[in-house]
């Protein structure tokens, strides 16, 4: 293994070592009730989707309710691997993502060739707004590896979410630079999150790039704020 690749799994057993904590949401029973309905349709009828996020925070907040989907996912004809990947989400979003985001970083340890898993690992943080006190060794790991446009996209989010406002700036700014970035689907998280670091840092142009994110997805600001990253 290279010396890059030992570095990076010395950097994902630190991480594991710490304990994790995740704050569980106290909705009312009407959103508890539609996201369960939600989140079952979705184990129901479309086998290759993976469960909201959103959704889950919502209805996975207690043992039963969490019981309940995993026993769905375990009963939904899904392939035994994405049951059981799903089901750790489930967990998660009730206030135990250990496993969810150790499951990521053995994937790193199992494949250290491919590069795009140190992403995944540095998304399955960032995307769920959790680790945060890991996040940011995770992230540049990802970027380190293979810097992409998406990879910048996300370690700019984990900065937003650390108040390192001019870093995140630098890296929304450089994926929306990359041509090759133009027609990826997170182009509108990066003119989003780019808005957010330049309101932050004084600049009421960012503003213009809000607008024009929420235009493109109307849901990117429900997907930031999940996250605890608000205009």
């Amino acid at each position: 293994m290279p010396n890059k690749h030992w570095q990076l799994a010395a950097a994902l057993l630190l991480v594991c070592s710490v304990t994790i904590s995740v704050e569980a949401q106290e909705p009312d029973s009407a959103q508890r009730r539609d996201a369960m309905k939600h989140l079952l349709h979705t184990i129901k009828s479309r086998p290759f989707y993976a469960l909201d996020w959103h959704d889950l925070k919502l209805a996975a907040v207690d043992e039963q309710s969490a019981t309940r989907l995993k026993n769905a996912l375990s009963h939904s004809g899904r392939l035994v691997a994405d049951a059981a990947e799903q089901s750790r989400w489930v967990d998660a979003a009730a206030g135990h993502p250990e496993a969810a985001l150790a499951f990521y970083d053995a994937n790193i340890l199992k494949h250290p060739d491919d590069k795009t898993l140190p992403n995944a690992a540095c998304w399955a943080r960032v995307a769920h707004g959790l680790d945060l006190k890991n996040v940011l060794t995770v992230c540049n790991a990802a970027v380190a590896a293979d810097r992409k446009g998406y990879t910048l996209v996300n370690r700019g989010k984990a900065e937003l979410q650390l108040g390192l406002f001019e870093d995140a700036l630098r890296d929304f700014n450089e994926a929306l630079a990359d041509k090759r970035f133009q027609s990826h689907p997170m182009l509108v998280d990066a003119a989003f999150g780019r808005g957010i670091a330049r309101m932050r840092l004084g600049d009421p142009n960012g503003g213009k790039d809000i607008d024009a994110a929420t235009r493109a997805n109307g849901r990117v600001e429900a997907s930031f704020a999940d996250i605890g990253i608000t205009p």
